[in-house]
């Protein structure tokens, strides 16, 4: 009976004991659950906006002295694309169009003025770029297409014209985007535009042949969906 109560009394001290040391060991919490990060920010996704900015370059052609030397003005119009994101890859598609007046004046020869204006602007073009986060550098070339309007006063000849044709062309360029917020966006771009020959003041002594060569320099806001 005494060896059975030594026992008991031996085993129920190694248990204590047990405890009392597991005591002393540090504390383990439960693992933390996955935690859902918020999404990186995508350039993928339609956008509209607006853009304005300013213009100068050249006309070319037989006609180029009529149309002035050294054309410059504004530009107002509105921008939508769709842009889709790989990676830090982007391409996509962009299409404008502005209202301007790039303009020039000449004096050909005495009694004889006219005026040259690159008007109603368009690109419809790609762009691809490099994207780091809510930075977008990217570059972009494709159609353009405006409106070119000479005025002709020919006084010694009895001569007028004011006379529009559409001119097509390409454009050429580059340009950074920052998103502001998931949704609004802040550009800005050069873009080069080459645009055809019309032929102008057809009846005249002084019919031409005039093309336009515009550099753009613009700014926009743009919304994304």
């Amino acid at each position: 009976m005494k060896k059975v109560s030594i026992a008991v009394i031996g085993g129920a001290a190694m248990s204590i004991a047990s405890l009392a040391q597991a005591a002393d060991l540090p504390y383990r919490s439960a693992a933390p659950g996955n935690y859902d990060y918020p999404p990186s920010f995508t350039w993928t996704g339609f956008y509209a906006g607006l853009n304005t900015g300013a213009g100068i370059g050249g006309f070319n052609g037989s006609g180029a002295p009529y149309f002035g030397s050294d054309p410059k003005g504004w530009l107002l119009g509105f921008t939508a694309g769709y842009n889709y994101q790989q990676g830090n890859l982007l391409m996509g598609g962009e299409a404008d169009f502005d209202w301007s007046r790039i303009a020039s004046d000449a004096t050909v020869y005495p009694g004889v003025t006219s005026t040259g204006i690159v008007q109603n602007m368009s690109t419809i073009r790609a762009r691809f770029g490099y994207t780091m986060d809510r930075i977008l550098i990217f570059g972009t070339g494709g159609y353009a297409g405006a409106s070119i309007r000479g005025v002709l006063n020919n006084v010694p000849r009895g001569a007028v014209a004011d006379q529009s044709y559409w001119a097509n062309g390409f454009a050429l360029g580059f340009g950074a985007e920052y998103a502001i917020t998931p949704h609004i966006t802040a550009k800005a771009e050069y873009i080069y535009t080459s645009l055809g020959s019309n032929t102008y003041f057809a009846g005249t002594p002084n019919v031409s042949s005039v093309g336009a060569n515009i550099n753009l320099l613009r700014a926009g806001v743009n919304y994304k969906f």
